[in-house]
């Protein structure tokens, strides 16, 4: 027998069972416990796919160059992608990424170069149907922490759930069931032609988002 297709509704419902309560959450769901899981999915969603840059929303992107020359002094500005959670992980001059960009700069959604074509590696936002099994496990738990206090007035099990969705606040969110994920994650990351590293992996890069100065 086919597995039944993961969604947000299935998701929330995992939450509300972790919480002692009744999993009754539809989609379609105009009451106080809807509004409610409105305003804490985001939240949930923000702070899941910020722990980590996960290998499963990684997508590489060849970026569309800008018909008009820039007035800044690069020579090419290209367009980042939309949908894209936070800067590139990666800046390369090839769909492998393993040749980073030198000298460049972000401003806005544009990056500037003088190489004549650009690719980015970055994390990606995906429907839950596209999560793996445990993070979206993880990710109910978390929600539930969420829904904690709204819900059952409880900040002794919002504090149990959050610990074991991303451990104690002095783990700064490495620890509990997305801890032990993103140690998994990083150890099936190639050791040899890493996915990400500091500063858009060599690139010539200040805190001001510069590669060249």
């Amino acid at each position: 027998m086919a597995e039944a297709e993961i969604t947000k509704a299935m998701i929330v419902n995992w939450a509300l069972v972790e919480l002692g309560l009744a999993p009754n959450f539809s989609i379609d769901d105009d009451t106080p416990l809807g509004a409610r899981v409105e305003i804490f999915w985001p939240r949930t969603m923000a702070r899941a796919f910020g722990l980590h840059d996960w290998i499963f929303c990684r997508q590489t992107f060849l970026l569309t160059r800008q018909q008009a020359t820039p007035i800044n002094g690069w020579t090419y500005g290209f367009d980042l992608p939309g949908g894209i959670i936070g800067p590139p992980l990666k800046l390369t001059s090839d769909p492998r990424c393993e040749v980073p960009l030198r000298d460049f700069a972000i401003e806005g959604k544009t990056v500037f170069t003088n190489e004549q074509a650009a690719y980015a590696r970055c994390k990606v936002y995906l429907e839950p149907t596209d999560w793996p099994p445990q993070f979206t496990d993880a990710f109910a738990v978390l929600l539930a922490a969420y829904l904690a206090v709204p819900l059952t007035q409880d900040t002794e099990l919002a504090a149990n759930k959050e610990a074991a969705a991303i451990g104690t606040p002095s783990q700064g969110g490495a620890g509990g069931m997305f801890g032990r994920l993103i140690a998994q994650d990083r150890a099936a990351s190639p050791v040899a032609s890493p996915a990400v590293s500091d500063a858009l992996s060599g690139g010539r890069f200040t805190t001001d988002w510069h590669g060249r100065y």
